[in-house]
């Protein structure tokens, strides 16, 4: 047996994927059942379910079987061939090893400090009563605490001329136009067209001017800035050392594999701009979201308040009470239950393979689509509603709430990323009272792979504690 497919020409099909996905997704689940099969243009076929048993299969089965890269490959021009979101077999296996120890639990109350003091900063220079929106500075605090405690970069004009140029850089990888050009164009195509801006090209019977259709030049530019900043970075450290340096650049610089061999120079720079881009823009997302959501709903937050109350009293927040906040993690848990960092994660198949009762050939892309599952309204009662009571004292199976994707390729910062929102959303709980500078909507904009709220999410402080 076929999964149904779209019947849309595949063009159109990434159109509506990148430009509408939510709802493409709802009406496709709603015309075709559980599991259904998206073609995109110069792509293998995507192959979507939110069927929690298939959705267990994909996630323990064997990662010979499985490949991750392929699905990823949208990303290379950006990230790098040798980033762990595109490796698979033992080279993946040998990444993931050497990258673990740096975000283990312990590691995280040392980060705990400097992520509160860059949220404290950014707040105190937030003007009460006029408006500004959460998702830009929660980009700004992301990104400040990256640069802190993964490239261990101090306060000064270093700083702040590469906070600057990362900002830049990720904004505009970011642009839509990038999933577009990604899908219908090779990655050695994208790589030649980032590094000399070649003009036009030809995509099936079109020509596309490609520096109007995307600033290709600049962000080739930005690209090549951080490199060398990278590439010097990285040799300055190992004529320097690094042993008594705790940021996680420096720690992978340390790392050794079984045969005691570090990473090369391209493996760090490629990692480096893996975490640069996989904690900014998804955490700061997360946590747009989240206030996206609690203040339509007092009672949430006035129950987080009065949690923090209890935790952490009237000072702030010490990194050894944020396990402790288990209303505030819900809530996080909840956002990510209706709106997850990707909607969707895939693998792609080394072999023809029954998935469910489904034949699916070698070369498809399975998708274990986390937006549909989340929404399933035999696993999630009132599934539309926000309501962090789901999780408290409750743990969902990993087949049916995968907001960090599952099995062996979980997200390695997943521990990373929810130290960092708890942290920084109960900052701003105790340092400030917010309240929307616009009626409430719930629209998705598309940023690249991650879904963010449309408008920004515009506040106003209200007040501060």
């Amino acid at each position: 047996m076929q999964p149904p497919r779209i019947h849309l020409p595949p063009f159109l099909q990434l159109h509506q994927w990148v430009a509408h996905p939510l709802r493409f997704m709802e009406e496709s689940v709603q015309r075709h059942g559980d599991s259904f099969v998206m073609q995109f243009p110069n792509t293998p076929p995507f192959f979507f379910t939110r069927d929690v048993e298939m959705v267990r299969q994909l996630f323990t089965g064997k990662p010979e079987d499985l490949y991750v890269g392929p699905v990823n490959r949208v990303l290379e021009s950006v990230v790098g061939k040798s980033s762990l979101l595109l490796l698979d077999d033992q080279e993946h296996i040998r990444e993931r090893r050497m990258m673990t120890p740096p975000f283990h639990g312990e590691r995280m109350l040392s980060y705990g400090l400097s992520m509160r003091e860059s949220a404290s900063r950014s707040i105190d220079g937030w003007a009460q009563g006029k408006a500004f929106t959460l998702h830009e500075v929660f980009q700004d605090i992301t990104l400040d605490i990256i640069l802190k405690t993964v490239f261990g970069l101090a306060e000064g004009e270093t700083f702040t001329h590469f906070h600057e140029l990362f900002a830049r850089m990720l904004d505009m990888g970011s642009h839509n136009a990038v999933l577009y050009m990604s899908a219908l164009l090779p990655a050695e195509r994208m790589l030649a067209l980032l590094a000399v801006g070649r003009d036009p090209i030809q995509l099936g019977p079109w020509k596309v001017n490609v520096s109007r259709a995307l600033p290709w030049t600049q962000l080739s530019r930005l690209m090549q800035e951080v490199d060398a900043y990278l590439f010097a970075e990285i040799a300055r450290r190992r004529a320097e050392g690094v042993e008594k340096r705790e940021d996680v650049l420096s720690l992978l610089m340390q790392a050794r594999d079984e045969q005691g061999q570090p990473m090369s120079d391209q493996e760090l720079r490629d990692e480096a701009i893996t975490l640069l881009a996989a904690g900014h823009e998804t955490t700061a997302t997360t946590l747009a979201w989240a206030f996206h959501f609690v203040l339509q709903h007092p009672e949430v937050e006035e129950k987080l308040r009065e949690e923090l109350r209890q935790v952490a009293g009237t000072g702030p927040l010490s990194p050894e009470q944020v396990n402790r906040l288990e209303y505030l993690d819900a809530t996080l848990k909840e956002t990510l239950r209706l709106v997850p960092v990707a909607p969707a994660v895939g693998r792609v198949l080394q072999r023809p393979m029954k998935v469910g009762e489904w034949d699916v050939p070698a070369g498809m892309a399975v998708m274990a689509c986390a937006y549909l599952t989340h929404r399933r309204p035999d696993l999630w009662p009132e599934p539309e509603r926000f309501n962090p009571e789901r999780f408290v004292g409750k743990r969902p199976s990993p087949y049916e709430y995968f907001p960090f994707g599952g099995g062996a390729r979980r997200c390695l910062g997943m521990a990373f990323a929810t130290y960092e929102m708890r942290i920084v959303f109960a900052e701003v709980l105790r340092r400030v009272k917010l309240r929307p500078a616009t009626p409430y909507t719930f629209q998705v904009s598309r940023r690249g792979v991650t879904l963010a709220p449309r408008g920004g999410v515009p506040v106003i402080v209200e007040s501060r504690n």
